[in-house]
């Protein structure tokens, strides 16, 4: 999904020890359509070398690759196997947008 999206919250990094060893950034944030205060929001994550270079606020035109997970979970002994959906919401390329008087 791309589109203009508004930042209205960044989370501080993680650091990721992968399993060869090597280490990613992880941070999430919160970024709504354009539009209104009652646009859709959506909770994206960042995977990169190095946190994001961006602050509550800011406009960014973004790419966010959707995906459903499902999982089976037990609720202990004897319990029925019950289906469980979840989505993951990542932030694959943004770029900033500098929005500001434009004198023409």
């Amino acid at each position: 999904m791309k589109g203009v999206y508004r930042i209205v919250n960044v989370c501080e990094p993680q650091t990721i020890t992968k399993n060869d060893g090597s280490q990613m950034t992880k941070q999430q944030l919160v970024v709504r359509e354009q539009g209104g205060q009652y646009e859709d929001a959506y909770l994206v994550t960042w995977f990169g070398n190095e946190p994001l270079k961006v602050s509550q606020g800011m406009c960014i035109a973004a790419s966010i690759r959707m995906r459903v997970n499902e999982g089976v979970y037990s609720s202990g002994d004897g319990g029925v196997p019950e289906t469980r959906y979840y989505q993951d919401a990542v932030l694959q390329e943004y770029a900033c947008l500098m929005l500001g008087n434009i004198k023409g």
